[in-house]
């Protein structure tokens, strides 16, 4: 998985071309430098996303063992990453619109260098902005969890003690004070207690 200090993106490069493999890397490098790895086949990179996450994966079609339009419907599915999708000129328009609904960004072949790095550094800020928004709802089901917590450890102070929830909310957060803990380890030890009765 990610390191969530580490600042910089993922990206996986599904392609046999090793032209277009070295114009992304030019391209890639001139973005923020992400770390990259290639894959020449769908069922290599079905096998590397099985063991780790990518912020993008750029797929060039055809790939040697399918066309690739599938590898990336699957994996817009399964929420892997951001898929850029490089096909034919002549079919562009028709993988468009069977696979837009998926969030997946096409890209023309010849791709010209300053469409496909445009392309990319919109899909970098898509992924950034999508991480801070997971960010904020990971702490707001943080905020849920302690305050589910706290609530238990309250309703066993008011059942288990006679306090009134006034007194057991004041208790918890006096216990917290006191021993410089957080509001969720003190209802936690309230509810192990009380596990024991």
């Amino acid at each position: 998985m990610r390191n969530s200090t580490d600042s910089r993106n993922s990206v996986l490069i599904v392609s046999d071309s090793e032209k277009l493999n070295t114009f992304v890397q030019k391209i890639l490098s001139e973005n923020k430098n992400p770390e990259a790895v290639f894959k020449k086949s769908a069922s290599t990179a079905r096998r590397e996303i099985l063991t780790r996450a990518y912020d993008l994966v750029i797929i060039n079609t055809p790939l040697p063992d399918e066309t690739g339009i599938d590898l990336a419907l699957d994996l817009s599915e399964q929420g892997t990453g951001i898929v850029l999708l490089c096909v034919s000129g002549e079919v562009a328009e028709e993988v468009r619109s069977r696979v837009s609904d998926y969030g997946i960004m096409v890209s023309a072949k010849p791709v010209s260098k300053p469409v496909l790095s445009k392309q990319v550094r919109y899909l970098f800020a898509i992924r950034d902005k999508i991480r801070k928004v997971e960010k904020k709802a990971q702490s707001l089901e943080e905020k849920m969890e302690e305050l589910r917590t706290v609530n238990r450890a309250k309703w066993l102070l008011i059942t288990k003690e006679n306090l009134s929830e006034e007194k057991a909310h004041a208790k918890i957060m006096k216990t917290a004070m006191d021993s410089c803990i957080s509001k969720r380890l003190v209802a936690e030890e309230i509810i192990d207690r009380y596990k024991e009765y």
